[in-house]
């Protein structure tokens, strides 16, 4: 009878054959991206630093470069706000005034002089007329007769005639005796010269003409008739000759009294539009006339009433102004110093006499002034750059010794570690302030 075996009957046997291990089961492990790789160093380029102190170095670098940008800016900004700022205190007086002055169109010696500007404007209204007439007039105005031929004085008589450049005929309504020619300081000539009042020899608007040059026709031929003559400065008006709309007298009179008010404004503002510079004025110098100009249709009712309106005001050169005060109400001034006035407009201007009128006959004038004023002594800006230039600041008080008009003087120099001025004047900035010297 065979024997049955089953499979877990048979056991190895400790032969000495080693046992074998059951194989093991592999897990696998998912492989990371790859690093880009770096580049190798090149030995001969490896800085002798540690290259594990590379975040250190960085960091200096980073300092070093941050203080030069610093020390850049510095020098840049140094380069934008240098300069020097030199502050000025001129000699100063507060000076009270209460004077009468003479002024003279043609000074002598320390004398005040003054110049003449004339301004002129015209203006209209419409008025109602109640009528017409015809009516022919003759034009008049004024002249002034020179004579530049002899130091004798010459008579003109009655109805003399002159004619200007345009052939128009003017007469003189009385006799005139011109004064003889005399020297002014110089040994110049000075023409003898006398104010006449005309007429036009004839009748119409053709000889209302502008200010004008005047010949003497009965002098033709002989030595006088190039060295007398006549000269207008205003214009001549009331020649007509037609038909001329007739307004009553109320209401011509208050067209022209609106007028005259009118006018006067506008010249006050032309003045001040067209001020001269470096010469002193007061509106309150000004003097006005008046003429009437012919009257014109307006529509079937109405007319227009014109009038022209003449502005005549004395101007005085700032330097000479403020040395004439400074002479009068400045104890120890001398007549070679420069001043100037701070603010003219604070003195009172008033004509001596009331009604005073001006025109360019006229050889003086007086007036009053009163008020206070701040006289200030100048100095030559340019000349003092140009002495500071390149100088220390502790050499100023050495240049201001050939500047008696400067009381004392302060300066910034820029940049702050600079003690030296530019070596440039347009670097060099003055400031003048005016100050009472105990400041």
């Amino acid at each position: 009878m065979s024997q049955k075996w089953n499979l877990q009957d048979i056991k190895p046997t400790d032969s000495g054959v080693p046992k074998r291990r059951a194989p093991q089961r592999r897990v696998s492990t998912p492989t990371p991206p790859p690093t880009p790789s770096t580049p190798a160093r090149d030995p001969r380029t490896t800085p002798i630093a540690k290259l594990n102190n590379g975040s250190q170095w960085g960091g200096k670098v980073k300092l070093i470069v941050g203080i030069v940008v610093i020390v850049g800016i510095g020098f840049v900004a140094s380069g934008f706000f240098s300069g020097a700022d030199l502050t000025v205190y001129p000699k100063y007086r507060n000076t009270s005034v209460q004077t009468t002055v003479t002024a003279y169109a043609e000074p002598a010696g320390n004398e005040l002089s003054y110049e003449l500007l004339v301004l002129e404007a015209n203006g209209e209204r419409q008025v109602t007329a109640t009528g017409e007439e015809t009516v022919s007039e003759r034009a008049v105005g004024s002249i002034s007769i020179y004579n530049e031929y002899s130091t004798a004085p010459q008579r003109l008589i009655k109805n003399t005639r002159f004619e200007s450049p345009d052939g128009h005929i003017y007469r003189i309504e009385e006799s005139v005796e011109v004064p003889g020619t005399s020297k002014d300081e110089d040994g110049g000539l000075v023409p003898g010269v006398v104010t006449a009042k005309v007429f036009a020899d004839g009748t119409g608007e053709a000889y209302n003409i502008d200010p004008a040059t005047f010949t003497i026709p009965g002098l033709v031929g002989s030595e006088q008739f190039e060295k007398m003559y006549a000269k207008s400065t205003v214009a001549f008006t009331g020649g007509f000759d037609g038909v001329r709309y007739v307004v009553e007298d109320t209401e011509r009179m208050a067209a022209q009294e609106s007028l005259h008010t009118e006018l006067k404004e506008a010249l006050l503002k032309k003045l001040d539009e067209e001020r001269p510079l470096g010469f002193v004025v007061y509106p309150d110098a000004a003097t006005f006339t008046f003429n009437p100009l012919p009257t014109t249709e307006y529509d079937e009712t109405l007319v227009t009433v014109k009038e022209r309106g003449r502005m005549e005001v004395p101007l005085f050169k700032e330097s000479e102004f403020a040395a004439f005060l400074a002479k009068n109400t400045v104890p120890g001034y001398e007549d070679d110093e420069a001043v100037y006035l701070t603010d003219y407009a604070k003195l009172q201007f008033d004509y001596q006499s009331t009604g005073t009128t001006t025109t360019e006959t006229t050889t003086a004038i007086s007036f009053n002034l009163s008020g206070n004023i701040e006289i200030v002594w100048d100095f030559d800006a340019h000349r003092l750059r140009k002495d500071v230039v390149g100088l220390s600041k502790t050499a100023i008080p050495s240049v201001l010794t050939g500047y008696p008009a400067i009381e004392r003087a302060e300066a910034v120099i820029k940049p702050f570690w600079a003690n030296t001025f530019p070596d440039t004047e347009d670097d060099i900035r003055i400031h003048t302030v005016i100050s009472d010297q105990a400041e």
